[in-house]
């Protein structure tokens, strides 16, 4: 059984984890610095985006890690659904959003996030399609047993 598939997609995960750290202390930061400046509704939005991609994250990573390292379907099943209908968005309104009067550095750092995300869903797919098939050969040697 290949494991490569695994083996990039916990790599891309480790790596995103020290980003993630850095991300979420500079953006508090500069928003914390912004935060007068920001438009009424900008600053609200900004303050919401921030808080959720810190819950999404840190749980996302949880069930990617797991659900990788143990072969388990119904983790990174969760880790790719929260990935491409939660954290995506939240991390493309901090990129394309021209009203957060963002910084070189802001960019660079939601950029990376967002690349990182991106890679991490097709890597993701990949190890969905083979923890599945791992899983679905598991099974039916057990039902063949019996």
């Amino acid at each position: 059984m290949k494991y490569r598939t695994m083996l990039n997609l916990q790599k891309c995960l480790y790596f995103n984890v020290y980003v993630y750290a850095i991300w979420l202390v500079v953006i508090a930061f500069f928003l914390y610095v912004k935060l007068d400046k920001l438009g009424h509704l900008s600053k609200y939005l900004s303050v919401t985006v921030y808080t959720l991609i810190f819950i999404i994250e840190f749980t996302r990573l949880y069930l990617a890690h797991y659900g990788n390292l143990s072969f388990r379907v119904p983790e990174l099943a969760g880790f790719l659904i929260l990935t491409i209908l939660m954290q995506m968005p939240l991390v493309t309104y901090f990129l394309f959003n021209p009203f957060l009067l963002s910084t070189p550095t802001e960019y660079t750092l939601h950029a990376t996030l967002w690349v990182i995300t991106f890679v991490e869903i097709i890597l993701g797919l990949l190890a969905l399609k083979q923890a599945s098939s791992v899983a679905k050969s598991i099974y039916l040697s057990h039902s063949d047993n019996r």
